[in-house]
């Protein structure tokens, strides 16, 4: 009995010893850049928008204020209602596929979610620039809503749609505070 314990410890810890090392699974690798916009978001954004995101020869980000039902200065109008302020970084090339995947993925937005129960402030601007036209993603973190208005020569504002993004908050965020370095306002933001 004595011999076949003996033996059945031999195997066992010959066996463990061949056997590979159990290898710790840590988180998963996040997912890869959305380089193109999903189906589903090309229907939502439309040729316009879809085409100021693709075409922008020019991302900067700028801080933005409300009006507060003032006429803006039309150098510094966003519509008739926002106020571009203080120019952010321009974007380099890794920070604008970030937020072009993040614009492009349907997973970032809640697409039937209402956009009109809460007032749209927005704390800042990304500024797509392709020739004459401007496209303005003015992002509110506070309603975690994104607005693409288009501006046209002649200091003509189309808007082109509200979205809820509050599950690309975090990168949105990141975005902001990384365009916007010196703006306590962005860099306290939660």
């Amino acid at each position: 009995m004595v011999r076949q314990a003996s033996w059945l410890c031999m195997v066992l810890a010959s066996v463990s010893l061949g056997a590979p090392p159990v290898k710790k699974k840590g988180p998963p690798p996040p997912p890869a850049p959305v380089t193109e916009p999903t189906p589903k978001m090309r229907e939502a954004l439309g040729p316009t928008v879809l085409g100021g995101l693709v075409n922008a020869t020019k991302v900067q980000a700028f801080r933005v204020t409300d009006a507060g039902g003032l006429r803006p200065d039309p150098a510094k109008a966003i519509a008739s209602d926002f106020v571009r302020g203080a120019a952010g970084l321009e974007l380099d090339a890794p920070a604008l596929e970030a937020l072009r995947s993040v614009l492009y993925d349907e997973h970032s937005y809640r697409l039937g979610q209402d956009v009109a129960g809460c007032r749209f402030v927005p704390h800042l601007s990304f500024q797509f620039r392709a020739g004459l036209d401007t496209l303005e993603a003015l992002v509110s973190f506070s309603c975690n809503q994104v607005l693409f208005v288009l501006g046209k020569p002649g200091g003509r504002w189309v808007p082109q749609g509200t979205f809820d993004v509050k599950p690309a908050r975090k990168q949105l965020l990141a975005l902001a505070r990384q365009a916007l370095p010196q703006d306590r306002d962005i860099q306290q933001l939660k």
